[in-house]
């Protein structure tokens, strides 16, 4: 079969390695389910790096979804209906997401107002104030845009807490935390205040909204292509704050994950290597 690419992604990470596959002379394709390449928290080199993409050949279908991996054929979902891409190889460059209140050991109530980063930057977007005295827990970029955000929508404070010294200046009206621990939420029906801890200091803070902004984990949202393995290679970065050098060496780690594949397929059919 021929040796194509199918990135799902067009964040950072996922336009770096499908200009360097391009660049390798493989076809590569990127999938991203927004109607523009930049990704859900957009660069802002990310035209940059499209255009870049398309010199060296890649070739985009924007506000399309990927939506599973059959074999080697990933079926899509957009404007134009569904599709069926041929792939010897499938990227996952679908970006990251603050961890859970759960992967980040916080206990409590099941109440409202406990929001993912990502999801309060876009309520806030909408005209939509995630809270009068937010909570937010990070000390990355993401944690930064939120308490921004959260400031300049109209919340009348904004606390953050950080297990290690915080990356960034602290606006005015920002009471910070460093080195304790967000331990448990309580409230009912809504967010009413969190505990703190610090070795065996327990703290209580008022607040009306968790925002975390914490530990960022890989997005794998596309059935049959959760895990690492076969065709499938991950093109994910953690760094917070995120970085171009970080993309860069993320991107050129699964290029050389999909040259290996590349290689071994093209072994098996009697071929040369990617590009000859």
């Amino acid at each position: 079969m021929d040796q194509t690419v199918v990135v799902a992604g067009a964040g950072r990470c996922g336009l770096h390695v499908s200009r360097m596959l391009a660049e390798r002379g493989l076809p590569v394709t990127v999938v991203e389910r927004l109607p523009c390449p930049g990704g859900q928290e957009p660069e802002p080199d990310a035209d940059r790096l499209a255009r870049a993409a398309e010199r060296a050949g890649v070739r985009f279908l924007l506000g399309t979804l990927a939506v599973s991996l059959l074999g080697h054929d990933v079926d899509t979902l957009g404007i134009p209906g569904a599709q069926r891409l041929p792939a010897s190889v499938l990227v996952v460059a679908t970006g990251s997401r603050p961890a859970t209140p759960g992967e980040l050991g916080i206990t409590g109530d099941r109440c409202a107002g406990i929001l993912p980063g990502s999801a309060a930057v876009h309520l806030i977007e909408s005209g939509v104030l995630p809270g009068w005295h937010p909570v937010v827990v990070g000390g990355g970029d993401l944690a930064e845009h939120c308490i921004t955000r959260c400031l300049r929508a109209g919340s009348r404070s904004v606390s953050v807490v950080r297990p290690a010294q915080l990356r960034f200046a602290v606006p005015a009206g920002v009471h910070t935390y460093d080195g304790w621990r967000l331990d448990s939420i309580h409230g009912w029906p809504r967010v009413s205040r969190v505990t703190l801890s610090q070795g065996q200091q327990m703290m209580s803070v008022h607040a009306d909204a968790v925002i975390i902004a914490q530990d960022r984990r890989p997005m794998r949202n596309i059935e049959n292509a959760l895990h690492d393995g076969g065709i499938v290679v991950g093109c994910h970065s953690a760094a917070d704050p995120k970085t171009d050098e970080d993309a860069t060496a993320t991107a050129a780690r699964a290029l050389a994950q999909v040259d290996g594949i590349v290689r071994d397929s093209r072994a098996a059919a009697g071929h040369g290597p990617p590009g000859g």
